[in-house]
C-alpha cells in the first residue's frame, strides 16, 4: 500500500518541522510544505497527488487558510485538515467548509495527527 501524501500548510517554522517529523514517524509521504496560501494553492497545481492538506488557519501571505481552503475546493476536491490555535466560536464557523475533514487545535499531537489524517482519507473515499 502506498504511503499518503501529505501537503503542510504552516508558517511557524518550529511548528512544520514538528509536524514534518510526525508525519514521517507515522509513514506518510510529504509531498511539499509551505507557508502561505499562495504557495498552498501553487503547490496544488504543481503536485496531482495529494492525498490530505494540513492548512494552519492564520497564515502569511494575503489569504488565510479558510480562504486557501474555498480557492482550493473550487479547483480540487483534495481534504483538509485545519490545524490552528485559534478555536473561537467565528473561526470554527468560518472553517466548516465541504473539503474540510477535521479540525485540530494546536498542540498538535502525534497520536492524535494520525488518525486525523486516516479518518479524512477514509471520510472523503466514502465520498
Amino acid at each position: 500500500m502506498n504511503a499518503k501524501k501529505i501537503l503542510i500548510v504552516e508558517d511557524d517554522k518550529m511548528l512544520c518541522t514538528i509536524f514534518q517529523m510526525f508525519i514521517q514517524e507515522l509513514n506518510y509521504e510529504i509531498v511539499a510544505t509551505v507557508r502561505t496560501g499562495e504557495d498552498a494553492v501553487a503547490a496544488c497545481d504543481t503536485y496531482s497527488d495529494i492525498d490530505v492538506i494540513l492548512m494552519d488557519i492564520h497564515l502569511d501571505g494575503n489569504i488565510d487558510g479558510v480562504e486557501t481552503a474555498k480557492i482550493i475546493a473550487q479547483k480540487y476536491k483534495t481534504p483538509i485538515i485545519f490545524i490552528t490555535g485559534d478555536s473561537s466560536p467565528s473561526t470554527i464557523e468560518a472553517a466548516t467548509l465541504q473539503n474540510v475533514y477535521g479540525f485540530m487545535t494546536k498542540p498538535v499531537y502525534k497520536r492524535n495527527l494520525g488518525v486525523a489524517i486516516e479518518y479524512a482519507f477514509a471520510k472523503y473515499r466514502k465520498g
